[in-house]
């Protein structure tokens, strides 16, 4: 198990880092990022370039190097975020390295759930044993994700309810449709009314006349 907060961006200082952006990677997560280098020249060669300027293209190409030269240095940081859990949530150092499963409810709750951490973390008596801090930490996840599993319980009643209402109501409306269409004008398995004067001006079964 491992869990990792990578932050990119550049270096704003001399111990200073400005991210820029961040992903989670968590067990045997990967991430690829393209970059586009573009090499810069030496100071000697920037001069010698620019020497043939006016005064005025010096000053710019002089400013546009400098502003290259601030969003160059790139930077990655890497942050092991197990240790900063039990910052948060009030426990001591290494009480989370053996809890697995703690470990991923924790992050469950505050990554897909956004709970905050005052719900979770250990507000007791500090001179607890970290054995005590754990378990009432536990608890409190515990009871968070009870409620959580009762509320996706609830609307998944609420879902099939409204599938099921919405399919009677469709079964009720194809039946007032079929009722409200007109009657034919010949009841299925009459027979058929014969022309006036029967079948080339000759009644069924009559004999032709000599």
């Amino acid at each position: 198990f491992s869990s990792f907060l990578l932050l990119v961006g550049k270096i704003s200082g001399q111990d200073s880092f400005e991210p820029q952006d961040a992903i989670i990677l968590q067990n045997k997560d990967e991430v690829l990022m393209p970059l586009l280098l573009n090499q810069l020249p030496s100071p000697k060669d920037f001069k010698d370039a620019i020497s043939s300027l006016s005064p005025e293209q010096q000053r710019f190409a002089t400013a546009f190097r400098e502003m290259q030269l601030e969003s160059s240095v790139f930077a990655v940081c890497l942050i092991q975020l197990k240790p900063q859990l039990e910052a948060l949530l009030n426990l001591p150092s290494d009480a989370l390295t053996k809890e697995i499963k703690l470990t991923q409810d924790l992050l469950s709750l505050f990554i897909d759930y956004q709970i905050p951490s005052d719900l979770l973390s250990f507000d007791g008596d500090k001179d607890k044993p970290a054995s005590e801090k754990v378990s009432t930490v536990k608890g409190h996840v515990g009871s968070v994700l009870k409620v959580i599993e009762e509320t996706k319980e609830k609307d998944l009643e609420a879902a099939q309810k409204e599938a099921d209402m919405a399919f009677e109501l469709n079964q009720a409306a194809s039946m007032n449709q079929a009722a409200s269409m007109p009657p034919h004008s010949i009841p299925f398995g009459a027979p058929a009314p014969v022309p006036p004067g029967g079948f080339g001006g000759l009644a069924f079964g009559a004999a032709p006349e000599a």
